[in-house]
């Protein structure tokens, strides 16, 4: 009798085995790409930085060194006692300070009052209100330097403090007012006032007590956001407040090219950079958990 030999087959297993073993390589092939291509967006983005922050200690011999030395060889911290004597460095960034942080609590005061009643309750005109809110966002800013200039001048409010603050809580109140009222709506349900008014708050008390610790986070992002705006703003500040002593950070070093222009003074303009740098950075660092938890909570609506 004639055997016919049958061919081999392989193992159901062996097969699986191999597809796994592909998958994996191209997971670690996508990984490594994505990976390197983000040391490379890093590097890209962090160099001017590390130069920056590396100038500033060094001399301008070694800055202008070519090849260029990466690393000090010599320490100094001249070049912040000469950016301090070229400009009144420390009076500005508490100007800055002042001006920002001033803005970003009257902005983010004004902002939760405005969501929550737009977000809360249903009145003629409502809809209109929020069309408006968001034209005010699709404006470029550039278009609003006339009008808004001579609006502050009419006002009388030129060169001064309030006169600037005035125009940040504007520009801000837009977006701050669209963010929170998304965030009210996603993340304090209706019940929690509802349960509040049951056990006899009132709608302020409600939302004083109630409604902002729920939605701390979105609030804090508003503030976080609205402050690092005013503080890296150089545009409207060189416009409303450019008199003496009362410069924000960013428009005294502005300045800084004019009154200490020369090459020998490179280190202490880096210098000057770094000092204007440092608050914001802090601001961010310490809130950064905050600041990306407010912006991606409201985005959503449960």
């Amino acid at each position: 009798m004639m055997t016919i030999a049958h061919p081999a087959v392989a193992p159901a297993g062996s097969t699986w085995l191999k597809r796994i073993a592909a998958m994996n390589k191209v997971d670690l092939l996508t990984r490594v790409v994505v990976i390197a291509a983000t040391l490379v967006l890093l590097a890209y983005i962090l160099l001017p930085v590390y130069w920056m922050l590396k100038s500033s200690f060094q001399t301008n011999g070694e800055i202008r060194a070519l090849p260029p030395a990466w690393v000090p060889e010599t320490w100094t911290m001249q070049p912040y006692i000469n950016a301090n004597r070229l400009i009144p460095m420390w009076r500005y960034v508490l100007n800055s300070l002042f001006v920002s942080g001033t803005a970003a609590v009257i902005a983010t005061v004004i902002a939760c009052s405005a969501a929550y009643v737009l977000g809360r309750f249903r009145f003629p005109g409502a809809t209109l209100i929020l069309g408006l809110i968001l034209l005010t966002n699709l404006i470029p800013a550039i278009t609003r330097v006339f009008p808004i200039y001579f609006f502050i001048q009419d006002l009388g409010l030129l060169n001064s403090y309030v006169g600037l603050i005035f125009a940040y809580v504007g520009f801000s109140l837009p977006f701050a007012v669209l963010m929170l009222r998304g965030y009210f709506e996603s993340a304090a349900p209706p019940e929690l006032e509802e349960a509040a008014l049951v056990d006899g708050c009132s709608h302020f008390e409600a939302f004083w007590r109630i409604i902002l610790p729920v939605c701390l986070p979105g609030v804090a992002a508003v503030g976080i956001f609205t402050f690092l705006n005013a503080w890296n703003d150089f545009l409207w500040a060189s416009l409303l407040l450019n008199q003496g002593e009362m410069k924000t950070i960013q428009v005294g070093i502005g300045d800084f090219a004019q009154e200490g222009g020369s090459v020998q003074y490179v280190n202490a303009y880096m210098a000057a950079c770094v000092v204007a740098t440092v608050p914001a950075l802090v601001v961010f660092i310490f809130a950064q958990r905050w600041l990306v938890g407010g912006l991606t909570a409201g985005s959503v609506k449960t």
